[in-house]
């Protein structure tokens, strides 16, 4: 084996064993290059015995069958990846990602590789699942349902129907959620709520009102065309490895300023051109101190705020109460680490704000 030069006398392997003094229990590299096509020979040798190869038992595609391919969407996160299904005989048995697709461009991310597994996977429940006395039973739909309305009912008429919370999935398409939000009606509860309404009532309130639009303001051609990008309290590199590409693009095609600020040095930190590090918890703060130099020094936009934006007035008094050295204080983040954050979105545009 290839291992640091040193004195102290390490354990043969098996295979060092057997190759005798072909092989030490050291090796420097001149030794290792020397060796290492006799050591690659035997050990090709000594890992097959004659009779012991077995027949692959891998499930084979029946060609038999015809094989028909359907456009779809991975549903893991939201942006969109095109899927090309294999079907045959009704069932998903392969899988390639779309090279036509404007989204991820032939691509997939860990998570939409294997969306294939959510239809047909060997680790899929194939029934309900009851925990008793530590162990999984399995049990039919028919007891699974009738035990849960059971418990369900109980609640009920213990402590009313408000007793239960109602929390839909963002894997649910309209019709389902739809049908989900007429079971808490008929159940007597409005307390009923989707996943994407979370994630997503803050921007309707906010960005709704003034760029029209209640979710996503900057599509991926936008950001493709950037010249900054600031991306906080996000991870795509993580969470949405195939829409890094876009932002990447951007950042080497338009020599883009591509800035992240985030607690953490995450995996999309590490391709920034200005990485802010912030206390955890001190956003807010940290976009007042953004804000606190743009006024400062007259960058804002005083038409967009003039027919878009309600309550500037207001904004500009708290801001004005967050100086370079409150939020230093606050946030860990010099105030002339901000101002170019600052400079860069209000003059080298177009600007995106990521988040």
């Amino acid at each position: 084996m290839l291992i640091k030069r040193r004195d102290t006398i390490v354990q043969k392997t098996r295979l060092q064993s057997m190759l005798g003094e072909l092989s030490s229990g050291v090796l420097d590299r001149r030794a290792f290059l020397a060796r290492a096509g006799i050591a690659a020979g035997a050990a090709g040798v000594a890992g097959v015995k004659l009779g012991s190869v077995k027949r692959a038992t891998a499930a084979a595609i029946d060609p038999i069958h015809p094989i028909k391919t359907v456009k779809s969407v991975c549903t893991h996160c939201s942006v969109g990846c095109s899927v090309i299904a294999e079907v045959q005989n009704d069932v998903w048995v392969r899988q390639e990602p779309a090279f036509d697709s404007p989204i991820n461009r032939g691509s997939h991310c860990a998570k939409g590789a294997s969306v294939r597994e959510l239809v047909k996977g060997t680790r899929r429940l194939r029934s309900p699942m009851k925990l008793v006395n530590g162990e999984w039973q399995k049990i039919s739909w028919d007891v699974a349902i009738d035990e849960i309305s059971a418990k369900l009912l109980k609640i009920r008429e213990e402590q009313g129907p408000d007793s239960v919370f109602w929390l839909g999935s963002a894997k649910f398409s309209n019709e389902g959620a739809y049908l989900y939000r007429k079971l808490a009606a008929f159940w007597g509860t409005n307390t009923v709520d989707h996943q994407a309404r979370i994630c997503h009532s803050t921007t309707v309130a906010g960005v709704a009102n003034t760029w029209g639009y209640g979710a996503m303001t900057n599509s991926y051609n936008d950001i493709r065309n950037a010249k900054t990008m600031i991306i906080m309290g996000g991870n795509p590199a993580e969470a949405h490895p195939v829409s890094l590409q876009h932002v990447l693009a951007g950042k080497e095609l338009n020599r883009a300023n591509l800035v992240v600020i985030d607690p953490r040095f995450t995996r999309t930190a590490a391709h920034a051109t200005d990485y802010i590090r912030i206390r955890p918890g001190s956003d807010i703060p940290t976009i007042y101190g953004i804000l606190w130099h743009v006024f400062e020094n007259g960058w804002e936009d005083t038409q967009f705020i003039a027919q878009r934006v309600y309550g500037m007035d207001d904004v500009r008094k708290e801001v004005a109460k967050w100086t370079p050295e409150e939020v230093e204080r606050v946030t860990g983040v010099a105030g002339e680490q901000l101002k170019r954050v600052a400079y860069m979105m209000t003059h080298e545009k177009p600007a995106t704000l990521i988040w």
